[in-house]
């Protein structure tokens, strides 16, 4: 993207007219746009096609060479073996599933709202950048098992204790990739900006905010797996409820499938999370500059 496409969608936020005022037509490509998208749109279909056969072919694949190899089920059951775990477990899989669910909601909605109230500070500010990012980087660098016993000491066992643990590992990520964003935008076009009259908080919300949205993202995509992470390790020092315990729960009863049963819950969660992080990037910046290039 040049300065100069910048400077025009600029003009347009402050209220200067740009070519279509003077009567530019601007859809003569849409034909070929309409195309291109079709097109697309089939490519997608024939990934995803393609996608489920290579489950399929390593699940067979997987379910053939324990067979014929005659692993024993306790160091690796078969594929039936796993979806008999989850029909036989699917009461305690939902109910561990849900407690799950709700703190990896809770931390990933904590630490993108705390990350970016701390972002932005650092942003417009090296003073705050000089001291903020050796603090965040010196807390991000202890290990979060080693502030478990903390943790509790202060919260006390349950979902809190978790969903902190959570927050702690997935601000990270929202804080960089924030301050980032907010950072690497064009100062020709913020002195445009400024030069038309538009104030500090006008040039954050129409200049600044949008210029970031992609970076930001990135950043939320990153956060959101984190916080998988983070609400498992919780769960894993806390216990008591969660995929993490169960899992922790079936190996110690060495009960393989539905150890097996309980990572894969825990795998789609993982999946789900970050694809609703996606779409909503490609709802969000359909019509972003720096999103030309996706499909």
């Amino acid at each position: 993207m040049t300065g100069t496409g910048q400077r025009v969608r600029t003009r347009h936020r402050f209220g200067v007219a740009g070519p279509e005022a003077a009567g530019v037509d601007r859809r003569a490509g849409e034909p070929g746009a309409r195309g291109a998208a079709a097109l697309a749109g089939r490519v997608g279909r024939w990934t995803a096609v393609w996608y489920l056969f290579a489950v399929l072919l390593v699940l067979l694949a997987w379910e053939i060479a324990i067979v014929v190899g005659g692993t024993p089920d306790y160091l690796l059951p078969t594929p039936t073996q796993v979806a008999k775990a989850f029909d036989t477990y699917h009461q305690p899989l939902l109910h561990h599933s849900w407690f799950t669910l709700k703190e990896i909601l809770l931390g990933f909605a904590v630490a993108v709202a705390a990350g970016m109230l701390i972002a932005v500070p650092i942003a417009f500010s090296r003073t705050v950048e000089r001291v903020a990012y050796p603090l965040i980087v010196m807390t991000q660098a202890v290990p979060k098992v080693a502030l478990g016993p903390l943790f509790i000491v202060w919260f006390g066992f349950g979902l809190e204790t978790d969903v902190i643990i959570a927050v702690s590992v997935a601000i990270f990520p929202v804080i960089v990739n924030t301050a980032l964003g907010l950072t690497s935008i064009d100062p020709d076009l913020v002195r445009l900006g400024r030069s038309m009259g538009g104030s500090r908080m006008r040039l954050f919300w129409l200049v600044r905010l949008p210029t970031a949205l992609p970076s930001i993202f990135a950043g939320l995509k990153v956060a959101v797996t984190f916080a998988v992470i983070g609400a498992v390790v919780g769960e894993f020092i806390v216990g008591g409820s969660g995929l993490g315990y169960l899992t922790l729960s079936a190996s110690g009863n060495q009960n393989v499938p539905l150890l097996f049963a309980s990572v894969i819950a825990l795998a789609l969660i993982g999946v789900l999370f970050y694809a609703a992080i996606d779409l909503a990037e490609r709802v969000v910046l359909r019509h972003h500059p720096q999103s030309g290039n996706r499909g």
